[in-house]
């Protein structure tokens, strides 16, 4: 017969033996249900003040994160672990552990930096284009910086200039001035301050430049040449070239120089004009051609305006078609860029917004001579506030009085305009295609050559055609919700030259071009990934090797939006906006030549902006050809770390009491608990329990007589 013990050891085996089955269902989940649980983590930073130079060194350690960083600059580490920096200026550090169910925390320590860290004192130096004018007159107020100030400060001088000022150097127009001004400006950094000053002195009467033009020699055989060579005086602020040949006309050094005529067919007159605030003058030379020679006609220019007439703020565009084969054309006066050279072929120029009465010239020029010829766009009024100017004027908005009016403009459809900086291209040759437009809010393109088709902006735009083989017309379309405008431009190119067999002089032009980084501080960032206010060198190199010398090259350089002209070599390029132009004269066979320009990124320009730097190279070859090369390079505006500068603080989230987080914390929970101790006391008792059964037994011990 079973006792009570047995029966409640047996209840408790089965009892435990269901435990064990139900446990090994649930544990599962009950493990899942624990991975909820937030991460957290902990930093520090020993020791927290280090002077520059030194290390400090930082210790983690998360709990429940499944993915660990720490910014900036060190990204995702191990769940602990330790690790050594070197900032070099004081650097919050920013711990974040995450896991898969959204829990997070997040610990900062900060490292404080004493010293300047090799900071030196700013440079700033502070010139006037002229020191000495008379009454009346004006010049720019020139600034360039170094050792990266924080700030700069412009005190004294007149008409606006005192007060905040770009560290990274500017120019300033003083305005007309009737007395001696001085200009100071102070700049400062963590190193300290420096300052500098510019006096320039009004009512000095100066002394108008001089300049001494000649010729090595002024008799020449017809095909012949020579050089000129001029000599300025009285510090001139400009030299510019006019009539000659060949690529003569043109801005000119004011310190001197010399121009190779290249040949000559024809007696030809050359020209030179130096002026300075206080006058001009003018001299010329004549090289006289004798004999023999091919006879050819001085060219011819016809330079027309779209609409003569426009309202001010409109715009037109300026077309020029030469005749007679000019090997050159020179752009003067105008505005917005016109300046400069210009294709000796059929073009257009689209004017930009005008505010005033602008007169455009073109020369052009080949062996035998020049013509000039001249438009002018008359610019009327535009739109006015305030007082009426016209009671009967029938545009105003509203019944609101006369004097309270203002004249708005009735938005149209959009108009485009498209051109392309040369329309006849030798065969392989290559230009670029802009266009411009007017109240256009999209605009697309189609036709052209490869790259062209598709969604375009509203511009004003440019695309580099790449090599030709074949004539191309570019097409674009502009809408707006009133309509839509279209406009194309064909691009002609020359059929190929087979070469003769018998042996003539021939030449090759190779363009090449590099950008470098100018930031050596930061030596690990790649060469074309310039940051905002970075300077960047470029670098155009050009070599001819063909057999024979090459004359009147130009070389243009388009600089992007994005980028201020600092300096270049040479030192005397045309400018005009963004635009580059180096009049480079003759480059004899087997040589060579290396233009530099030095620009810096703008201080505003959104990071990941492409800037793109494009050349193009024109000159005329030995058989009287005009040819072309371009090449092109890129840069990306690039961003780097972000450091916050906040106080040392050494936090740890998550941190849990002794057994936190461990007791159960529902039903569930506690059903599961139960259950494990019951398992736990089944196996201390030895499994399955004997049945026991307790035998009572007598001795019998017989019978006694």
């Amino acid at each position: 017969m079973k006792n009570t013990r047995t029966i409640f050891l047996k209840g408790l085996e089965v009892l435990s033996l269901f435990g064990l089955v139900l446990g090994a269902f649930l544990i599962p989940l009950s493990q899942a249900k624990a991975d909820v649980l937030p991460a957290s983590v902990s930093m520090t930073a020993s020791p927290s003040t280090i002077a520059c130079g030194q290390s400090a060194h930082l210790n983690w350690n998360s709990v429940n994160a499944t993915l660990v960083t720490i910014t900036p600059g060190i990204g995702t580490v191990n769940p602990s672990g330790n690790l050594d920096v070197f900032p070099t200026q004081s650097t919050t550090y920013t711990i974040t552990g995450t896991n898969s169910s959204g829990g997070f925390g997040t610990v900062f320590a900060t490292v404080q930096v004493t010293g300047s860290c090799g900071q030196t004192l700013p440079t700033l130096t502070l010139t006037a284009d002229q020191t000495s004018i008379t009454s009346g007159n004006s010049t720019i107020v020139r600034w360039t910086t170094g050792n990266n100030p924080t700030s700069c400060v412009a005190t004294g001088g007149s008409n606006g200039w005192s007060g905040s000022r770009d560290v990274n150097g500017g120019v300033f127009s003083t305005g007309v001035l009737y007395g001696t001004t001085a200009y100071a400006m102070t700049c400062t950094n963590s190193a300290g301050s420096v300052s500098s000053s510019a006096t320039v002195s009004v009512g000095t009467t100066g002394q108008r430049p001089t300049v001494n033009l000649t010729a090595d020699q002024t008799n020449v055989s017809s095909g012949g040449s020579t050089t000129i060579r001029w000599n300025p005086t009285n510090s001139p602020d400009y030299c510019t070239a006019s009539s000659g040949t060949n690529g003569w006309s043109g801005s000119r050094s004011i310190s001197g120089g010399s121009f190779y005529t290249g040949a000559l067919y024809g007696t030809t007159t050359f020209t030179m004009l130096c002026s300075n605030n206080n006058g001009s003058s003018s001299e010329s030379v004549t090289v006289t051609t004798n004999g023999g020679g091919t006879s050819i006609d001085s060219p011819t220019v016809n330079l027309t305006a779209d609409q003569q007439n426009i309202a001010s703020g409109s715009s037109t565009t300026i077309r020029w078609n030469p005749a007679n084969n000019p090997s050159y054309c020179n752009a003067t006066n105008g505005s917005n860029g016109w300046p400069g050279s210009r294709s000796p072929y059929s073009g257009s120029f689209y004017t930009g917004i005008l505010y005033s009465t602008t007169t455009y010239t073109m020369t052009c020029t080949n062996s035998a001579g020049y013509l000039t010829d001249s438009v002018t766009v008359t610019v009327g009024g535009g739109l006015y506030y305030g007082t009426c100017q016209d009671p009967n004027a029938t545009n105003y908005r509203n019944s609101l009085p006369c004097q309270y009016q203002q004249i708005y403009p009735v938005i149209s459809q959009p108009t485009v305009n498209i051109y392309a900086d040369s329309t006849n291209l030798a065969y392989n040759g290559a230009t670029y295609i802009r266009w411009n437009t007017t109240n256009a809010t999209y605009c697309s393109a189609s036709g052209g050559s490869t790259g062209w088709s598709g969604t375009k902006s509203i511009g004003p735009g440019s695309f580099y055609t790449g090599s030709l083989n074949g004539s191309r017309t570019y097409t674009i379309v502009c809408n707006n919700n009133t309509g839509s405008s279209s406009d194309s431009v064909t691009v002609s190119v020359r059929g190929q030259v087979i070469p003769n067999p018998t042996p003539i002089k021939t030449s090759y032009v190779l363009l090449t071009s590099s950008v470098d980084r100018n930031q050596p501080i930061v030596p690990t960032i790649d060469n074309t990934r310039p940051h905002p206010g970075d300077e960047i060198n470029y670098t155009v190199g050009y070599q001819n090797i063909g057999t024979g010398a090459i004359t009147n090259l130009v070389l243009r350089i388009d600089l992007p939006y994005e980028v201020n002209y600092v300096s270049s070599n040479p030192t005397n390029p045309n400018i005009s906006g963004n635009v580059l132009i180096f009049n480079l004269g003759t480059l004899k066979a087997n040589g060579q030549g290396v233009v530099t320009a030095r620009v810096r990124v703008g201080n505003n320009v959104p990071y990941g902006t492409n800037l793109n730097f494009p050349a193009t190279l024109s000159y005329t070859d030995p058989a009287g050809q005009y040819q072309s090369v371009g090449a092109n390079v890129s840069a990306q505006v690039w961003a780097g770390d972000i450091v916050p500068t906040n106080t040392n603080t050494t936090t740890n989230l998550g941190a849990n009491a002794f057994l936190a987080g461990f007791l159960p914390g529902n039903v569930f929970g506690w059903m599961i608990a139960i259950i494990v101790i019951l398992a736990i006391i089944y196996f201390i008792t030895g499994g399955f329990v004997k049945e026991t059964t307790i035998v009572h037994t007598s001795t019998n011990h017989g019978d006694h007589a």
